[in-house]
């Protein structure tokens, strides 16, 4: 076959394009994009637009009902999100310890007790903290520093042989007592001195005693005769601070600091 011109031809010339399809295109789901998450850590949620559009070749897509996009599931307008995990929500506070001992052994000397921070866990124990770590959190109005009188000290005690001598007795302070109750001992150092050295130009029968009695009240006690009443936990201190000493377990394992608490 051999192909000319146009003109030569007497038929119409036939369509070269034509119409297809001309029925609507079915509406499609229309999604935005999404939002931040509704929380900075932990569990949150996250939000889109989502809406029903007609999908003709139009200038502006044409919202319709959600009805009429049925054929085809609808995308989820919300999900959970995280974007970090919280740290956990721990119950800081701050506690005062149990008074330590007198700073001198007679005599008047001062007492001390710490102020603590410390947090309770999900089992309820307390875990004791840095200080920094309760810089929020309000210190309550307690009393850390008191003043503690003891027995009085001996004074030395000085028994001349001769007024050119000078030689005597000197006794150091009582120790501590070996015990808090039921009758301990006491002892300190006797010397016989003259101008600061030992001498023996001292009367024996007036050296004073180098060791009695102390603490010879009754010690309380204990619920159980055979279960001694002490700590068995460094951090009993905590115990009578937090007010569980009436509890059965607390008060048992933390007997020694629950029996000195005075807060």
């Amino acid at each position: 076959m051999e192909t000319v011109t146009d003109t030569k031809c007497t038929q119409p010339v036939p369509l070269r394009r034509q119409t297809c399809n001309p029925h609507s295109c079915p509406p499609a789901w229309s999604a935005g994009p999404w939002s931040e998450c509704s929380r900075k850590c932990g569990k949150g949620l996250k939000k889109r637009t989502v809406v029903c559009k007609s999908t003709n070749s139009t200038p502006r897509a044409q919202v319709l009902p959600d009805s009429s996009c049925l054929a085809e599931p609808k995308p989820k307008p919300q999900e959970a999100c995280m974007v970090k995990l919280c740290q956990k929500n721990r119950k800081l506070l701050w506690f005062v310890s149990t008074w330590r001992e007198c700073s001198v052994t007679c005599g008047k000397g001062i007492q001390k007790r710490l102020l603590n921070c410390a947090e309770k866990d999900v089992a309820g124990k307390y875990k004791e903290l840095a200080p920094k770590r309760c810089h929020h959190v309000q210190k309550p109005a307690v009393q850390l520093e008191r003043e503690c009188n003891l027995a009085a000290c001996p004074r030395l005690v000085t028994h001349t042989v001769t007024s050119s001598a000078r030689a005597g007795w000197y006794s150091s302070p009582w120790s501590q007592c070996t015990v808090t109750c039921g009758g301990g001992v006491q002892a300190r150092s006797v010397q016989c001195l003259a101008h600061g050295m030992p001498s023996s130009g001292c009367l024996f029968h007036q050296k004073p005693v180098m060791s009695q009695a102390c603490n010879t009240n009754f010690c309380p006690e204990p619920e159980k005769k055979d279960v001694p009443c002490k700590d068995y936990f460094n951090r009993c201190y905590l115990v009578p601070q937090h007010g569980v000493c009436n509890h059965k377990f607390y008060g048992k394992q933390c007997c020694k600091s629950c029996s000195q608490s005075n807060l």
